[in-house]
């Protein structure tokens, strides 16, 4: 095997591997030849008739003494040859190595370090890309999703995954013997609850994340709601509001659950348009003809839809504002919950007439005058006078969604939301229009808008699996904590140390990290992008949870790493520090450590707590050293 480095922009350098003859039928292919940059961006190389398709790998330069040769930087290339920019990194060097991969007999050699020895796979494809998809489809590996990719690949994972009712719950124990607990909420805490067991257990790991992610999006907060019950016009006792507010946020949950894959953002903007919680929330129950209330129509312009240089001006929120008066909620007999019009329950008071709160449309508090939104631009919409036929203010609303929903800002918004949650947070304008094409096609199963299609273009972009671009993005302090118990076999009841105290006298994970869901009091909803959960505290809380997570084996909450590594074939018998750190870098980060950190993980499980050389670890010590490793930067990626 020969080698040679070429010089790329001064941050590029190339290893060519030269391949090896007389490979025996039924072994992986040989190595890779004539691998070279053709221009600036550019890589190629030799055909190979063993490979149905090649990986690339790349690292950096300066790690080539230690026996690497990088992270998967491009896999399942049909072809020979790859575009790969150069990163914005002066003073930066990096090789490349390809190798050949056999659908039937496995990936080739990657050859041999300059020391002599086989490189090290740092971040092999076969990891990395599940890897990537587990985290950013949903909440990280556990069994059944490592062997559900496994089995059908990961463009089928990928598929099956957008169409979460193909994908059967029925038999999962695990998720509905916890579920159960909790439904129907009685109060926020058991929301949670809800969500963490969710997204610990269920199969439908997309459905999940884009659940939480729409009602993120359109914000509610349960202390308001529930405020909003008590006081003013309702003055219904606290225990009842508790409860009425979580089943307020939970019906909008669920409808968003349902429309991310069955429906259109249209659909979506009504929904939050008419649900109980968000009327609360933003005032539209003080939104009257006397007085309008602009918190709404505001924040679902710049917000919910079309961004705040999207395009609007003050005299469409008070446009917007005077088409939505007259929205209020109700209490209605069960044949009339979705008929705005219907009359209320006079005696809303007592507890026992059958009915439930809904929006209701008070036309007696409605600005039943002309309007217009949107003046004076190609998006002009007019709103008509409905004095003389009140009821006709109701189709105000529809007006107003459908204008907004249509509006050239509404697309390109949520486009790049969606992308940030899933590809990247620096979405390129390409990526967004990408996404854009697919909104506008009217062909789509749920017509303009097809929330399940837009998300599809999102996990079907050649970006979404550049593995150049991954491990760039920190977790949410939530995204972290699920991701944690199904990456260790963890057990959690959704309640203990998560949202129940942590300590005696300290708040659950949740609280102390600041994200305790369905709880944000700012419109915004909690940041989806990763470095607003960086500081001091953020980073401490992680790594106490890890630890914690990882000393603890009880039902309602901890871990099994000892079984996990037996079933995995790892003895965890003294004489195996290397092989347990590597699988358990493997299971956490989809790579193993860089090699200072891999020693350092080795020594710290052949050393006791006193600090003293020991070789005699035991259960415990491994449970510390998965303690140590959630902690460590790697974990907080995704």
């Amino acid at each position: 095997m020969s080698r040679s480095c070429l010089g790329r922009r001064a941050l590029g350098c190339l290893v060519v591997l030269m391949p090896l003859t007389g490979v025996a039928l039924g072994l992986p292919p040989g190595e890779v030849s004539g691998v070279g940059f053709v221009d600036a961006e550019t890589l190629t190389w030799d055909s190979l008739g063993q490979a149905d398709h090649f990986n690339v790998y790349r690292g950096r330069i300066s790690s080539l003494t230690d026996g690497l040769y990088g992270d998967c930087h491009a896999a399942a290339i049909p072809g020979t040859s790859l575009s790969t920019p150069a990163i914005p990194e002066t003073d930066v060097a990096f090789f490349y190595v390809v190798t050949g991969e056999s659908l039937l007999d496995g990936e080739g050699t990657p050859g041999n370090a300059s020391a002599g020895g086989p490189r090290t796979l740092l971040a092999p494809c076969a990891t990395a890309r599940p890897d990537h998809v587990m985290r950013r489809t949903g909440f990280g590996i556990n069994e059944w999703s490592e062997a559900r990719i496994g089995a059908i690949g990961i463009d089928a994972y990928i598929d099956e995954q957008l169409d979460p009712a193909s994908i059967s719950e029925s038999d999962n124990v695990a998720l509905s013997s916890r579920l159960s607990l909790y439904d129907p909420p009685d109060d926020v805490f058991d929301l949670m609850s809800q969500a963490i067991v969710r997204s610990v257990y269920a199969r439908r790991q997309l459905e999940q994340q884009m659940a939480l992610f729409w009602e993120n999006h359109f914000n509610t907060d349960n202390n308001k709601v529930t405020s909003a019950f008590t006081d003013g016009w309702f003055s219904l006792d606290p225990t009842r509001s508790i409860r009425l507010s979580a089943e307020a946020q939970h019906r909008e949950l669920e409808a968003y659950r349902n429309l991310a894959f069955n429906g259109n953002f249209r659909q979506m903007l009504e929904t939050c348009a008419k649900s109980v919680a968000m009327i609360l929330y933003l005032d539209s129950n003080l939104n009257l003809a006397s007085a309008p209330n602009e918190n709404f129509s505001r924040e679902i312009m710049e917000l919910y839809s079309m961004g705040v240089n999207g395009g609007y001006t003050q005299l469409d929120v008070e446009e917007l504002s005077r088409a939505l008066t007259g929205w209020t909620i109700c209490k209605k007999e069960t044949a009339n919950l979705n008929d705005p019009l219907a009359p209320c329950i006079v005696d809303y008071i007592q507890p026992n007439p059958p009915g439930d709160w809904r929006a209701h449309f008070d036309v007696s508090q409605h600005d039943c005058t002309a309007k217009v939104l949107f003046q004076g631009t190609p998006q002009e919409v007019s709103f008509p006078d409905t004095c003389s036929t009140p009821n006709d203010g109701v189709n105000d609303l529809q007006i107003a969604l459908d204008a907004i929903a249509a509006h050239p800002s509404t697309a390109p918004f949520i486009s790049r939301k969606i992308l940030q949650l899933l590809v990247t947070e620096e979405p390129t304008q390409e990526m967004i229009d990408a996404l854009v094409a697919v909104w506008d096609n009217p062909g789509n199963p749920a017509g303009i808008g097809d929330m399940r299609e837009v998300t599809r273009a999102a996990l079907t972009l050649d970006a979404f699996l550049d593995l150049a671009g991954t491990k760039n993005k920190v977790m949410t302090p939530f995204e972290h904590f699920m991701t944690a118990i199904r990456a260790v076999r963890g057990t959690t009841n959704g309640t203990n140390v998560l949202i129940s105290q942590s300590f005696p006298g300290k708040p659950g994970y949740l609280f102390r990290a600041k994200h305790p869901l369905f709880s944000n009091e700012v419109p915004t909803g909690y940041s989806e992008l990763g470095a607003d959960w960086v500081d001091t505290n953020s980073i401490l809380e992680r790594q106490n949870y890890g630890m914690h997570l990882a000393l603890v084996d009880t039902t309602n909450f901890g871990s099994k790493p000892i079984t996990l590594l037996n079933d995995n074939g790892i003895s965890t018998t003294p004489g195996n520090a290397p092989a347990i750190v590597d699988f358990l870098s493997r299971r956490l980060y989809g790579s193993l450590l860089p090699p200072v950190d891999r020693q350092r993980a080795i020594n710290f499980l052949l050393t006791a707590d006193n600090g003293t050389p020991d070789p005699n670890y035991n259960d415990q010590r491994i449970r510390q050293l998965l303690g140590l490793l959630l902690g460590f930067a790697q974990f907080q990626l995704q």
